[in-house]
Formats: C-alpha cells, structure tokens, sequence
C-alpha cells in the first residue's frame, strides 16, 4: 500500500508522466481489467452451476456477467480515451473498487440466498484496490462499502445466505469458497512482487543517486575532493572556529613545473602524476585532514583542529617529503615530481578569503624560494 500523497501533486505528477510513462501506465491499467473481467468470468460460471443446482434462477448469472462485462467496458473506454491522466488516481481504482462492490451488494439484495458467496468478493475487491491507491483513497473506500453492507446487513429483512440445500449447492460453495482464497493468494504474491520490483527499483535509484553524489563531489580525475565539496568544508570548519573557537589549517599545495610534465611527457602522463599525486598525499595526511582539487595542478587541504604553526608546518612538510621520495619512475622514465606548499592558520576573525589569500601569497613564497618547499602564510 502506498503512502498519500495529496492530490494536486499526484494530478501534476499524471499530466507531466512521459508518453512511454502513460502508454506502460494504460497497460497496466487494462491487464488489471482484464484480470477483473475473468474473475467475473469465473464467478459467473459459478453461479450458472448454483442456477443448475437449483441454488437461484437462471437469470442471475447472466446478469452478474452483463453487468461485470459493462463496467469492466467502461472503465476499458475511459482509460483507453487516456481521461484519467489528469486525476490524482490515473488507475481510476476507486471509481471501479466502489463499482464492482455496488454491483456485489445489488445481487446480494437481488438473490441473499448467495449473500455470503458475494460477500466474500468484497475482500478480494478490496484487497485488489489497495495495491494501486493511497492510504486516504483506502481507507475512504473502505468506509463507503463498509457502510454498503452495514446497510444491507442491518437495515434491511434480507437473510444473507450460504447455498447448501443439496450436496452439488455445497460443493459449488467449497468451490466458490477455494477460489476466493486462491484469487487471495494470488493478490499476496502479486504484492510481494511489486514490493520486491520497488525494492530492486529503489535500490538502482540509490546507488544512481549515490554515484551522481560522488560525481559531484568528486574530482573525477583524481578521486579527491571537488573544488565546490572542498570550499564547502572549508566553510564549515571557518563556522566551527566561529561557534567553538577551535581554529584549523589550509594549504594551498602546487605541482612544480607540471606544464613541463604535459609538454615533455604528454597530458597522459599528466593526469597520470596528478592522479598519482594525490593518493601520495592524502596518504601523508590524517584520516581527519581533507584535500581537494582547487583548480588544474593545485590542490587544497583543509587540516582540521590544527591550531598551531608548527604542527601545520610540520604536516605540510610530511606532504612535500612523501611526494619527493615518491618513486616516480614507475609512471615515466627520468619523472620527478615535487610540490610547493603554502601554510596558513585560519586566525579569528579572519575571513575564508583573507585565510586563503594568506595561503596562496605563502604559497608564491614557496616558488620563489626554489619550489619543493614549505612557506607559511
């Protein structure tokens, strides 16, 4: 059973549906009539073994099956004519739950001799509908045919009965009795599919969802942090310095000579020293440190809870250390890959951007001073 939804927007949701969306809709909607109309088949044939046991007359399944073959037209016209993709219930399953019980409680009225047979037929019309609207559609449903049998129960001298005069009436009634419980079995599992279909359904969104997460926060190259996800961190721990005053660290890191890396070795080369480059220094920092691609050869770390400028010079020089010992060979013959890093400790009352204009000015210190080293801001 779905969750309600309100109307409007399960109206909106119905006229926006795709053409495939409403063509796949309609068909499920006609194979759900088609299994309504065998099942007034199916009674009808019940009933014309009780009209030959003497159970009722003979009119009476003829009948059952006109009116079940008329509704079950008209419903197949209006969803063919596509008039339902407006409404909050494109199935148009309450409009045929409360036609399909009307037209059980009439014959009930009409031959209570069978009254208990039909009754059974509410349950499994009930059932059938609950699986395709709302919790609000069910339960108001539910309550009119409710008040349909409490009225022809309580308010009327009709005595609701069981055909059992003759033994071929009673075997007709296990019959009758055997395949509402069949038809009962059938909902269940025909439930348990679609709980299972929304199932498989809901986990290929997630893990669509979870992948386009990780694209967007993601650096697609290098696996590292994107520069939108890393100046988000970088908000949080300015905000975390405002609330409880623990102060943090940044630094601007810089591939020396990259250019030199492409022009000499081809852009291959090159994203592979970047890729390279930054599992070699995520692999130098903490678990709690963070880096991210700020924009083609430099990176930016977020060190969290660093307060002080010997413990940020000291990480900051693990880094350029870890990359210079690198064995680079291993991605080019005569490769050497070094890295300029610039150090600054967010103060208080410091912005982000005059924290990260302090960083790229030690960052520019650094080059000055030969490159392969650590300048802080």
């Amino acid at each position: 059973m779905s969750a309600s939804t309100p109307a409007e927007p399960r109206a909106e949701a119905a006229r926006s549906a795709t053409p495939a969306r409403r063509t796949d809709r309609q068909r499920q909607c006609l194979q759900m009539l088609a299994v309504v109309f065998i099942s007034y088949t199916v009674d009808t044939a019940l009933l014309l073994g009780l009209a030959h046991a003497g159970a009722l007359e003979a009119l009476v399944p003829w009948t059952y099956a006109a009116a079940g073959a008329v509704a079950c037209g008209i419903f197949s016209l209006l969803l063919r004519l596509g008039r339902s993709e407006s409404l909050s219930d494109p199935y148009l399953v309450v409009p045929q739950m409360l036609m399909h019980s009307a037209i059980n409680l009439a014959f009930m009225m009409w031959v209570p001799g069978i009254g208990v047979l039909l009754l059974m037929n509410l349950l499994i019309i009930h059932a059938f509908g609950a699986m395709k609207v709302s919790r609000t559609h069910v339960l108001a449903t539910s309550a009119l045919i409710a008040v349909g049998v409490g009225a022809v129960i309580g308010f009327s001298d009709l005595h609701l009965d069981l055909p059992m005069d003759t033994g071929l009436q009673r075997v007709i009634s296990v019959a009758w009795f055997a395949l509402i419980l069949a038809r009962s079995t059938l909902l269940d599992l025909y439930g348990a599919e679609l709980r299972d279909m929304l199932m498989q359904r809901n986990a290929k969104l997630r893990k669509k969802f979870e992948k386009m997460h990780r694209r967007a926060n993601r650096d697609g190259l290098t696996g590292t942090l994107s520069r939108r996800s890393v100046m988000e961190l970088l908000s949080q721990q300015h905000r975390k310095l405002e609330l409880t005053g623990q102060s943090f660290a940044i630094i601007l890191l810089d591939i020396d000579h990259f250019k030199q890396v492409n022009d000499r070795f081809g852009h291959q080369v090159g994203d592979e020293v970047l890729r390279y480059f930054s599992k070699r220094a995520a692999a130098e920092m903490r678990d709690t440190d963070r880096l991210g691609r700020y924009g083609g050869e430099e990176f930016l770390a977020v060190l969290t809870a660093t307060e002080d400028a010997s413990s940020a010079h000291l990480a900051a020089e693990r880094v350029r250390d870890g990359v210079a010992r690198h064995d680079w060979g291993r991605v080019a013959a005569d490769l050497q890959v070094t890295v300029s890093l610039g150090v600054a400790v967010c103060q208080p009352d410091e912005s982000i951007e005059q924290l990260l204009a302090r960083a790229d000015a030690a960052l520019y210190a650094a080059k000055r001073a030969g490159r392969d080293c650590v300048r802080m801001g």
